[in-house]
């Protein structure tokens, strides 16, 4: 008898998957309706939603806007957006390029998060602004013109042409900095990232993409002539006469050595050996010793009447007045007072020209020229150019004299001493005065000596002058003797003198020209006889005889030439 087989049995859970699956599949269908259903019926912005950082989730359109017109304001008072270019970092106060922020709308960005696109899209925006990052932009006002003059200023700074190698001169070595690239960039693409981040209110640093040209490389030979030389002594501010400008070292170094310490030029820095020279005239010494002494004084006579040469003697003083020299430094008469016009205030006088004495625009500006020659020498500057008059002028001594003509003829010299010197002009009390102040080093005195190699008389020519009568006389131009000089320096220092030559000068003879006249005097008629009368005895009658004079006008006395 067979056994009867029982049906087997169902395995424990197997049919419950499908369940599982349904169930859950509810819940998320559900899930999916309830969350749809909050997202298309939710009234209020969104939770997690910022506007420009303002929290304003689960506010009302109305509250979020007042949030946001309450807290936007102390955002951006005191903030700054920043720009990185390069190396530097550049602060933009956000209140200077910020119009406003507006307020309703600004609300209105913020209850848009999350109700945008198909219902997947909306849920996740909202999930996302649950999770932190539902941030809506303010509606931010930017000042296009304030930024863009912010940029300006910075481009002006950030904008660079590649930046030579630099130097620093220490006591026993020179520090090389290598050179830097130049920079640019879009300037435009940087105005538009910084607008949209101010919307934003984002205030992260804002690194900007740069351009870099090449670098230059460290030249040895360059800065080798730039480096290498004597020292230099401190002098004076010229503008002030007062601001002393500090003394520099020489300085040697070995240019191949430093070129092998240099390489490939990679590093930032390098240190090359120096030997320095001290300076002899340091900014405490000069401070202590500027125009402290008087190294000449010389002055002239003048006729103060004849006032439009003295006006133009008093102008050339003026400009010359108070003219600094600083060691090394040429003086140019011309160059200091300039153009004898009538514009300038100058005015017509004597003055030499082609061995004539003639009426010209500034005549008498070679009185100051002169003196000024006179003071130069006795101070044992250099001179570097000087002429003499064509004829001798009467307020100088033979040799001393320097003549000018602008354009043409220039008194020149340098200060061929270790320190600043200053010229005083004046004309004042029928005196044309000139003074040279700076520093003695030693007890060195200068005197002149002239003597006359030549000299040359001068002829009296006469001409005939129809005008006048025999007899009569008229000087038309007074002769002047001539010369052949030669002027030495007669230096004593230390108890020692020596005689150096300044100038070889040569002046002209001039003649003079007498016209005498031509008109013989009328021969009187013959008288008819008179009949016979007794004579009578003057000293009875008491009559008086004539007298009777003749001959020409006496020539008028000759005059020295002041020109």
């Amino acid at each position: 008898m067979q056994k009867q087989q029982s049906a087997p049995k169902p395995e424990k859970g197997k049919n419950r998957a499908p369940l599982v699956c349904a169930i859950v599949g509810g819940v998320i269908a559900l899930l999916f309706v309830l969350l749809c259903g909050f997202t298309y019926l939710y009234p209020n912005v969104f939770p997690g939603v910022t506007a420009g950082s303002i929290p304003v989730g689960g506010m009302s359109l109305s509250a979020a806007e007042r949030a946001i017109e309450e807290k936007s304001a102390p955002l951006y008072e005191d903030a700054d957006v920043s720009v990185k270019i390069y190396e530097t970092t550049y602060d933009i106060p956000v209140a200077s390029v910020l119009k406003g922020v507006d307020a309703a709308q600004s609300a209105q960005n913020a209850r848009a998060i999350g109700r945008t696109g198909n219902p997947f899209s909306r849920i996740w925006q909202m999930v996302k602004a649950l999770a932190g990052q539902g941030d809506a932009q303010l509606a931010a006002t930017v000042d296009a013109d304030g930024l863009n003059k912010a940029l300006t200023d910075i481009a002006k700074e950030a904008l660079t042409d590649p930046v030579e190698p630099t130097w620093d001169i220490g006591e026993d070595t020179m520090t090389i900095h290598a050179g830097k690239p130049g920079v640019k960039f879009d300037g435009a693409a940087v105005e538009q990232a910084l607008a949209d981040k101010i919307c934003l209110m984002d205030f992260a640093p804002y690194e900007v993409d740069t351009e870099l040209t090449e670098t230059p490389q460290i030249d040895m030979d360059k800065i080798g002539e730039a480096v290498i030389g004597g020292p230099v002594n401190a002098t004076v501010d010229k503008a002030d006469g007062k601001t002393i400008i500090p003394e520099k070292p020489g300085v040697e170094f070995d240019q191949e050595e430093a070129k092998k310490i240099v390489g490939d030029g990679t590093a930032e820095s390098y240190s090359i050996p120096i030997k320095k020279t001290a300076a002899a005239v340091t900014a405490a010494d000069l401070k202590e010793k500027l125009f402290r002494d008087t190294l000449a004084r010389t002055a002239t006579e003048l006729n103060e009447g004849n006032v439009p040469r003295t006006n133009n003697i008093r102008l050339a003083a003026k400009a010359i007045n108070g003219t600094i020299l600083n060691p090394g430094d040429e003086f140019s008469y011309n160059g200091v007072v300039g153009e004898r016009s009538e514009a300038r205030g100058y005015k017509p006088a004597g003055a030499y020209a082609n061995g004539k004495i003639i009426e010209e625009f500034g005549g008498g500006v070679c009185q100051p020229s002169s003196t000024l020659y006179m003071a130069v020498l006795r101070a044992d500057l250099e001179v570097t150019e000087r002429t003499n008059h064509s004829f001798t002028v009467a307020y100088t001594p033979l040799g001393e004299d320097a003549t000018v003509d602008y354009g043409s003829l220039d008194f020149r010299f340098k200060n061929n001493t270790a320190y600043p010197v200053k010229i005083l002009a004046e004309q004042s009390n029928g005196q044309m005065i000139m003074t040279i102040v700076g520093t003695k080093t030693s007890d060195k005195s200068v005197k002149t000596r002239t003597e006359v190699l030549q000299t040359y008389g001068f002829k009296t020519v006469e001409k005939k002058d129809n005008s006048m009568k025999v007899g009569q006389t008229r000087v038309d131009q007074s002769g002047i003797t001539g010369y052949s000089t030669r002027t030495y320096k007669q230096i004593t220092e230390n108890g020692k003198t020596t005689e150096v030559l300044a100038n070889n000068s040569r002046y002209d003879s001039r003649d003079k020209i007498v016209y005498v006249g031509t008109i013989e005097p009328e021969k009187p008629k013959p008288e008819a006889p008179k009949p016979e009368t007794p004579a009578k005895d003057p000293e009875q009658s008491g009559e008086q005889t004539p007298e009777t004079s003749g001959g020409g006008e006496a020539p008028p006395a000759e005059q020295d030439i002041d020109t």
